[in-house]
């Protein structure tokens, strides 16, 4: 396990809900949500998003990181 996953697992056990680790080399983003394992997201997967905000997808997430 890597420095950034033990982060989020110690958020997570903190009470953080939803947490992505975006993945620029594999463009994939790694999602814990709540006490689940993670699931990882690729190219046009509808991300799961916090409250009514609009969906993303992993082409999104990237291209904006590519800005």
């Amino acid at each position: 396990m890597n420095h950034l996953q033990k982060k989020i697992l110690h958020c997570l056990e903190n009470g953080t809900q939803l947490a992505w680790l975006i993945d620029f080399v594999g463009k994939q983003v790694w999602v814990w949500q709540g006490d689940n394992l993670p699931i990882i997201f690729s190219e046009e997967e509808t991300l799961p998003m916090w409250g009514e905000l609009p969906g993303l997808t992993v082409n999104d997430v990237m291209a904006m990181t590519r800005r």
